[in-house]
């Protein structure tokens, strides 16, 4: 029992190393809270999915939840949250497209974060297969028809296969710890870091997008 000890006080030595001793995850809203901005340390890029209802109307929702699975057969996936608007209609929709957004569509990004039936309100777009919608500008375009979709905790996740897709040479945007970025700038919180160090006024950047 005292060599089990010794070695969990050892275990503890090492991890603190790290900075802090990792925590377990737990139903409570802080550690929901902090599992959530851990997470977020994970940067990835940002997508609108895309696609339509029963009665062809066009949904869209923006997604960062997106992978790879597989090149053959061409599959990818991407998870949907219970609580999501539209998730009853994506649920039953055979067909999307995924969106990947470019540098410069951030506002794109956050006006398709939102619940509400006017998102495509004043958006350039063109119809690809079974009339799904292709947002214009975008990086890249998967167009997919679902594989499967499987329950995750209080997400669905969705598997299609890529039927036709599209890329261009544009700059990807990115999210990290809740903000948008673009490739080629420095994030605001970093600009300012430095001009402080260096004894001058921070400039704003209009670049930059928080959630």
């Amino acid at each position: 029992m005292e060599q089990t000890d010794q070695i969990e006080k050892d275990r503890d030595q090492d991890l603190t190393a790290l900075g802090s001793v990792p925590s377990a995850p737990s139903s409570d809203v802080d550690s929901m809270r902090n599992l959530r901005n851990t997470l977020g340390q994970f940067a990835t890029g940002v997508t609108i999915v895309t696609a339509l209802d029963p009665a062809g109307d066009m949904i869209g929702m923006t997604v960062n939840s997106f992978s790879s699975v597989s090149l053959d057969p061409p599959l990818v996936l991407w998870n949907l949250g219970e609580t999501n608007y539209g998730y009853d209609v994506y649920q039953q929709a055979d067909y999307f497209c995924i969106n990947i957004l470019a540098a410069d569509q951030s506002e794109l990004a956050r006006k398709f974060s939102q619940a509400s039936d006017d998102k495509f309100n004043t958006v350039k777009l063109k119809l690809g297969n079974n009339g799904v919608p292709l947002l214009e500008g975008c990086l890249a375009y998967l167009e997919c028809t679902k594989e499967a979709q499987y329950p995750g905790g209080d997400h669905v996740i969705i598997i299609g296969r890529v039927e036709r897709f599209l890329s261009t040479n544009r700059q990807p945007l990115l999210f990290y710890t809740g903000q948008f970025f673009d490739l080629a700038k420095k994030s605001e919180t970093t600009e300012k870091k430095e001009q402080h160090a260096a004894g001058a006024t921070p400039k704003n950047k209009l670049w930059l997008t928080r959630d």
